[in-house]
């Protein structure tokens, strides 16, 4: 068996360790894929069985042998194995999730940059800082990715993996001159709105759908693609906004709209650790109002692409009253399409948006805990595949250690294999569990940490893995 590595993260390594207790998932999770080629269908089951199961380890390690560890290689430069082919199957069991979960559906999106500039032989890569260093080269990966209301990551539903072009050097009017007049089609930031159209695409009818995003997503094409598309969004503000003056009573921007409006009330929310934060509660002050956002000055082939039209949205100011010392307070502006018509919806929203941390840990997940940007295919488009499975892989491992905490009361073989359930109670209990009354998955996980060595003390916490 090969060995499996292990994270320093104990957050990750409890994700890595619950996740990769059960491989029956896999068969299922690529169930349909079509590479156009049945034997390569095969092989990426074959492959996608051992990096799952030791999704820490380099390629040669999880697969053990040669001719394992070269099915894998090929599978990885075969040019049929696209990473549209690899996640369809993946997307399409996603929906079904969000079918099955019912709504609110909460989908994040966000971009990672894995860098793979360390392996200089590794071509087609391009640059992910703000210098043309060999180190900082890599590539950009920006996906959307469903959860349910409680936090429980349900699947991908839109991925893009891309290497940069070179740009050159411009001073600051050269580059707001430029962005001006650029289409935004042509702009790397039109990933925010392909993957709102993926979203709107594959949301299965009768489920509600909030798309989140953080400050990068805060450009007008994407406010008015959203409004379209009837598309709900809770979006983190960037800008202060110029406002049509007429129908904003605080003033001629947002931030002066907001500070006039009433304090609507206080509520708390968890904010997680993170390595360098930790982990705390935080009491906000909320306030929100209405504001219609007038359109931003474009030129050339910006304004012929773009909306002219101003848009009207609610805004949502989020401001923690008290953080501790040394600590930076809270401080959010949310842009949203959804109702705020009393606390208990604008609670709801200051919530949904404290749940976008969940993407940030998967992406930690894949970084820490799968070590991906360790990998040496020694070219972007193999890369691209690989981190299509991985994104997979990672998505299961958070779905399992997620559900375990936020829906405990589930059967236990939510989470685990039936052969799994009786090694775990026969060594831990020395009985197999009663057929009639099946365990918990909660009570499984206490049974799992205590084997691991947990010692259930008041000041160890629970077992595994905290949602936050």
């Amino acid at each position: 068996m090969a060995r499996r590595a292990q994270c320093e993260d104990p957050e990750v390594q409890a994700i890595i360790e619950f996740g990769t207790r059960s491989m029956e998932w896999v068969a299922h999770e690529f169930s349909g894929v079509d590479l156009s080629d049945n034997r390569l269908d095969r092989r990426l089951i074959k492959v996608a069985e051992p990096l799952a199961r030791s999704p820490a380890s380099p390629i040669n390690e999880a697969c053990g042998d040669w001719p394992s560890t070269q099915a894998a290689y090929r599978l990885f430069d075969h040019a049929k194995a696209t990473p549209a082919a690899i996640l369809e199957p993946h997307i399409a069991a996603t929906v079904k999730r969000m079918a099955a979960y019912g709504d609110p559906i909460l989908v994040m999106q966000n971009t990672i940059f894995f860098s793979y500039g360390k392996h200089v032989q590794t071509r087609g890569l391009g640059p992910i800082g703000k210098s043309h260093h060999t180190g900082e080269r890599g590539l950009i990966l920006h996906d959307a990715l469903a959860f349910t209301a409680s936090g429980v990551p349900l699947g991908l539903l839109s991925q893009q993996v891309w290497a940069r072009r070179e740009v050159p050097e411009k001073g600051p009017n050269e580059k707001i001159l430029r962005l001006q007049c650029i289409a935004i089609e042509e702009k790397e930031s039109s990933k925010w709105w392909l993957a709102l159209h993926d979203t709107v695409a594959r949301t299965p009818p009768g489920v509600s759908v909030v798309t989140v995003t953080d400050r990068e997503s805060d450009f007008f094409e994407f406010l008015t693609q959203a409004a379209e598309r009837r598309a709900r969004y809770l979006i983190r503000a960037r800008t202060d906004r110029q406002l049509v003056s007429e129908d904003s009573d605080g003033g001629g921007k947002m931030l002066e709209a907001i500070n006039a409006a009433t304090v609507q009330g206080d509520l708390t929310i968890r904010i997680p650790g993170n390595g360098t934060r930790k982990a705390r509660s935080a009491n906000l002050e909320v306030r929100v109002t209405q504001v219609t956002i007038k359109a931003p000055q474009r030129r050339g082939a910006a304004k012929a692409s773009g909306s002219s039209e101003p848009i009207t949205v609610n805004l949502i100011a989020a401001t923690e009253t008290a953080s501790p010392t040394g600590t930076e307070a809270i401080g959010w502006v949310l842009l949203t399409s959804l109702p705020v018509r009393d606390f208990a919806e604008i609670a709801e929203k200051v919530q949904g948006y404290a749940r976008r941390w969940g993407i940030e840990t998967r992406h930690k997940a894949l970084k820490s805990g799968c070590k991906v940007e360790d990998c040496r295919l020694e070219e972007a488009e193999r890369l691209k595949r690989y981190l299509a499975m991985f994104s997979i892989i990672g998505v299961r491992l958070m779905h399992a250690a997620y559900l375990a905490c936020v829906r405990p009361d589930l059967p236990v073989i939510e989470g685990f294999s039936e052969a799994e359930i009786q090694v775990l109670y026969l060594r831990g209990t020395g009985v197999l569990p009663s057929a009639a009354q099946p365990p918990s998955l909660r009570e499984a996980v206490r049974l799992l940490g205590k084997l691991g060595g947990h010692l259930r003390r008041k000041c160890d916490g629970k077992p595994g893995l905290s949602a936050g």
